[in-house]
């Protein structure tokens, strides 16, 4: 009785329905059922062992970080693989399901299902698989970037986000390629040599891109100054934050942010501060006509003697007479301010300071006007 039990029972997982058999259909669901259930602990689990291929790296230190670039990417490829796995099951049900396109008069071509699902598992593999290898390159990135900061290795800050952005264009570049030649089926050789002809007219065409790139290249090889050096380019001056492909970021002591095209930087006349054990400070004023030698004598005095009382204002203190206008003469006042400043001083403070001074100074007679610009 058992025996004849048995019988049924697997006669019944042999039955086959729309060409395939239970046992199939029972495969697939389990799959599906067990991706689901178990998608999170495999994921961490591959997560863990992937950032354990470096001796170096201390998982319990960089777990979060880990965990949010590398997970979710691990988690979405293990999905797919076993989605994939899943669908295969029944690729005998999706073989039989075809797609009639007509094409005019050379008449209609069967298009498989089954032909689609691979082709789009495919596709979503190679999106998935180098999103995983691009978030390995962010956290190698992060691990180098957070190593440098402490060495306070300046040379490698600035450059190890231009060689991060190259890898991630080259990968995904390639991925690119590896989508035309497996899923749509591009003569890739063909391509590449038509993009080289046609690199040129683009190169042509963005002639300031390509003149940018290159510019970027030059300042990380002259290293006329490094992330966080401050710099100086005509009127603007700020604290370099980022050099990027095409342009470079500076942070003004007022938090304003400057984004000036690389190749400004390196064609014209800059100046890197931070090079500098001090730096130099001029603000203009404007006088009335109408002083003699000695008064103007000693209003240069009691500026200079105002300057000096301001805190940090090192020597020389200058005052001289710059041009002369229709109404007035301009006197410039430049003093040197030290560099770095100490943590208890502010470049905008300081000049403000300077300037109430000189103010003083101005309005204390009545031929005197007031300071009007830096430098």
């Amino acid at each position: 009785m058992s025996s004849l039990l048995l019988e049924v029972d697997l006669s019944f997982f042999n039955r086959v329905y729309m060409g395939e058999k239970v046992t199939n259909y029972i495969w697939c669901i389990g799959i599906v059922a067990a991706t689901m259930l178990l998608k999170g602990p495999v994921a961490a689990l591959l997560t863990r062992i992937s950032s354990s291929l470096s001796a170096r790296i201390n998982y319990k230190e960089h777990k979060g970080t880990i965990r949010e670039m590398l997970f979710k990417p691990i988690e979405r490829l293990l999905q797919t693989i076993l989605y994939f796995v899943a669908v295969n099951q029944l690729d005998s049900l999706l073989d039989r399901i075809a797609i009639r396109h007509s094409m005019g008069s050379n008449g209609k071509i069967n298009i498989r299902l089954g032909d689609i699902v691979d082709h789009v598992f495919y596709l979503l593999f190679i999106l998935f698989f180098t999103k995983v290898i691009t978030s390995f390159v962010d956290f190698i990135y992060y691990l180098r970037m957070d190593k440098a900061r402490v060495e306070k290795n300046y040379s490698r800050i600035q450059l190890f986000p231009l060689i991060k952005e190259m890898t991630k264009l080259g990968l995904w570049t390639l991925s690119a390629f590896w989508i035309m030649g497996s899923i749509f089926h591009v003569n890739v050789p063909a391509l590449i040599t038509g993009l080289g002809i046609g690199g040129v007219a683009i190169a042509l065409a963005g002639k300031e891109t390509v003149e940018n790139f290159f510019a970027a290249f030059t300042i990380l090889s002259d290293k006329p100054f490094q992330t966080g050096d401050i710099i100086k380019l005509g009127d603007t001056e700020g604290t370099v934050e980022r050099i990027g492909f095409r342009s470079t970021r500076l942070r003004n002591a007022d938090g304003s942010a400057y984004i000036i095209p690389n190749q400004n930087l390196v064609s014209q006349n800059l100046v890197n501060l931070s090079a500098c054990s001090s730096r130099r400070v001029k603000v203009f004023a404007n006088i009335k006509y109408g002083l003699n030698h000695e008064a103007l004598a000693k209003l240069i005095e009691m500026i200079k003697d105002a300057v000096r009382t301001v805190p940090h204002i090192e020597e020389p203190v200058e005052v001289n007479i710059e041009t002369f206008d229709k109404e007035t003469f301009q006197l410039a006042i430049s003093y040197q301010l030290p560099h770095p400043l100490p943590d208890d001083a502010s470049l905008v403070t300081l000049k403000r300071d300077v300037n109430m001074k000189i103010f003083e100074i101005t309005t204390a007679n009545a031929t005197l006007g007031t300071p009007i610009g830096t430098s």
